[in-house]
């Protein structure tokens, strides 16, 4: 397969990538450009909003909100006003990090991976944040936390360290939010790039943005076999998600390429779109966040 040009842009780390059906909306962020994006379906109309830092993932809150992960803390952004609200204030931009990739899980948690902004070596973590806004480190010495998906069908979650270069695999309790290791669902092999965002497919396939492998690629974690890859003609692949009729954005990045890299692929850092038969699994919860919670 391959993919097609849906928006050229510049975005230096193009992340994020979010459907919301209800609004019939795609949404992503420029991490280092400190913007979330998004593209209408109906009306075909591109709009943006800039921040005063790095923004990194987008999670669902309520039928006209969701959550920005920025440097210094989470907000509620309103997608029609683009009014926006402290929800919790974060630290980790004074140790030198920021979060990552976040997802919230088919039970409401939020899991949320912090990398530090230079020093990538077992500097970072994977947190919860519960319905009570508590937050728990569940995973220690981590180094770029990215891609993070459930398969509720099989009681599994996966999460992706791409300074690993593999997927690993957890049972997932959706009564405490634990994880237990499982060992290694995938092992990406040296040539085709390492492994960053992430989204699934209904028949458990997992469809990863490999960050320097020019594609997007379709993973059976049962086997650890690559069964498809969608091509993209820019190295730097990261983040992907499916709409509900199958077809997949992508979305790349101009971060890490030298001007003869990006002479060569000048399209780097933009939006693109596959057609694919592949029927999308829910792959985007929301927050539940508890009454009388700060």
């Amino acid at each position: 397969m391959n993919a097609q040009l849906f928006f050229q842009d510049t975005n230096q780390t193009g992340e994020g990538a979010t459907w919301l059906p209800e609004l019939s909306l795609f949404l992503w962020v420029d991490i280092e450009g400190q913007t979330l994006k998004w593209y209408h379906t109906f009306t075909k109309t591109v709009g943006s909003h800039t921040f005063d830092a790095m923004v990194s993932s987008i999670v669902p809150f309520d039928k006209e909100s969701v959550l920005l992960f920025l440097q210094n803390r989470i907000i509620v952004f309103h997608l029609l006003t683009r009014e926006e609200r402290l929800f919790l204030p974060l630290s980790f931009a004074e140790c030198g990090k920021r979060p990552n990739d976040v997802k919230a899980s088919p039970d409401g948690r939020l899991f949320m991976g912090v990398m530090h902004l230079s020093d990538y070596a077992e500097n970072g973590a994977l947190y919860r944040i519960d319905g009570d806004l508590s937050i728990h480190q569940v995973l220690e010495r981590q180094s770029i936390p990215n891609g993070i998906v459930w398969d509720t069908n099989k009681g599994v979650m996966y999460y992706v360290d791409s300074f690993r270069k593999c997927i690993e695999r957890y049972a997932y309790d959706p009564l405490t939010g634990a994880m237990d290791f499982r060992g290694v669902a995938v092992e990406v092999p040296d040539g085709i790039g390492v492994p960053d965002g992430m989204t699934i497919d209904r028949d458990g396939n997992l469809w990863v943005a490999h960050w320097g492998g020019f594609g997007v690629y379709v993973w059976n974690p049962d086997k650890g076999d690559l069964l498809d890859k969608i091509e993209v003609p820019v190295p730097n692949v990261a983040s992907c998600t499916f709409d509900d009729q199958g077809g997949l954005y992508i979305t790349t990045a101009r971060a890490g390429l030298s001007e003869a890299d990006l002479e060569r692929y000048p399209l780097s850092g933009s939006v693109f779109y596959a057609k694919t038969s592949a029927q999308a699994a829910q792959n985007h919860y929301s927050f539940k966040q508890e009454r009388g919670s700060v």
